[in-house]
């Protein structure tokens, strides 16, 4: 068997649809092939989650590594967090970078993301750390739920908090999250190269982020309305605002290269560590994100490089940002045209129960990239 690594490539668009029946591909090896989860009761190699679903492992795909479906089998429902937090999080990535040049591209088939998995660049490091970002934040929320069989909240903050206030309620189980989450996702990285610390650190970034932007919220109690005492437990934050902190790191990642201790007597986990590539910079962070090699422009197509390029792409004329037509297009220009819409508007709710509404069409000034 290949190694096995849920990311690079890992994705697949079946994966995407696996809420509402799994077949769900979970990971690709590193030639390629791919692991998958489907429906057919004919197998024998039985996987069942809590609602008596029997999710079998495809003959004709490489099976998950040994590690993995012994997680899946000691967590009943897990499966369905992992999916749902793996395509919460390619929806991120998308709205993100909907307005740069690399816009988080997805296609059909068994290599969702493209060939930019397999680089060491900028791109690749926001993939790792959003898409384990997404399957910790999925499972954490998933214990609070009671989706999981074998996790549920966070029961360990008790008692006073403060003059006003106490811990109680259900806090999301964000340490089940991490734990399963470094388990699950890290378990196919081996070696010990630049990509293999990159990915790594990558992964950590995207979990650690689910972490630190956690909050207090608090319920009050009182005679009237009043806010007596307060109880107050520990939140999720959105995933939304993990991708905001992802994607403002995305832009200040650190460039790296193998930490040199100059001493033969370092232990290999000495050895094993990242330096920032500039000595003029500080190390990097367990929150920062890290790449050893520059991004494609990704203006023009490459089929070696595997960018799709910026041809077509709507552009905002007015914008100097990363969205106007100048930098979108990468100088090249872009045409305009105009597209006449009818949408629904003027609606009216009429008692009971009914909405009428009436059939608008404008006209929409659109400009692409040429």
């Amino acid at each position: 068997m290949g190694r096995w690594t849920l990311l690079p490539g890992w994705v697949s668009a079946t994966l995407l649809l696996a809420l509402a029946a799994l077949p769900a591909a979970l990971a690709a090896n590193s030639s390629g092939r791919w692991w998958g989860i489907v429906n057919v009761a004919s197998s024998t190699n039985l996987l069942t989650d809590s609602k008596s679903l029997q999710l079998v492992l495809e003959p004709s795909l490489q099976l998950l590594s040994r590690k993995q479906r012994r997680l899946i089998r000691q967590n009943p429902g897990i499966l369905h967090s992992v999916s749902g937090g793996l395509q919460s999080a390619v929806r991120e990535c998308k709205w993100q970078f909907r307005n740069r040049r690399w816009n988080c591209p997805t296609a059909p088939g068994p290599h969702l993301f493209g060939k930019i998995v397999n680089r060491g660049c900028r791109e690749t490091a926001f993939i790792f750390a959003i898409t384990s970002a997404g399957v910790t934040h999925s499972v954490a929320r998933s214990c609070s739920e009671g989706s999981i069989e074998s996790c549920t909240c966070d029961y360990r903050r008790r008692g006073p908090g403060g003059p006003d206030w106490h811990w109680g309620g259900c806090s999301d189980n964000i340490d089940f999250g991490r734990l399963f989450g470094r388990e699950f996702v890290d378990s196919g990285e081996k070696g010990r190269d630049l990509r293999f610390l990159m990915n790594l650190h990558n992964n950590e970034a995207g979990r650690t982020t689910v972490f630190s932007e956690m909050r207090q919220e608090c319920k009050c109690h009182g005679m009237s309305g009043s806010c007596t005492v307060r109880t107050c437990w520990m939140r999720l934050p959105t995933l939304r605002a993990v991708g905001d902190v992802l994607r403002d790191r995305f832009d200040g990642a650190s460039r790296v290269l193998y930490g040199n201790r100059g001493s033969n007597r370092a232990s290999r986990a000495e050895l094993l560590r990242l330096e920032p590539e500039d000595p003029a910079h500080k190390p990097p962070s367990p929150h920062d994100l890290v790449y050893f090699e520059k991004s494609p422009n990704f203006c023009t197509y490459s089929g070696r490089l595997g960018t799709a390029g910026t041809a077509g792409r709507a552009c905002n004329s007015s914008s100097p940002a990363l969205d106007g037509c100048e930098l979108l297009c990468c100088g090249r220009g872009h045409r305009t045209r105009t597209q006449r819409v009818t949408e629904r508007c003027n609606c009216t709710f009429h008692w009971c129960c009914h909405v009428s509404c009436r059939n608008c069409t404008h006209t929409r000034v659109l400009h692409e990239c040429l």
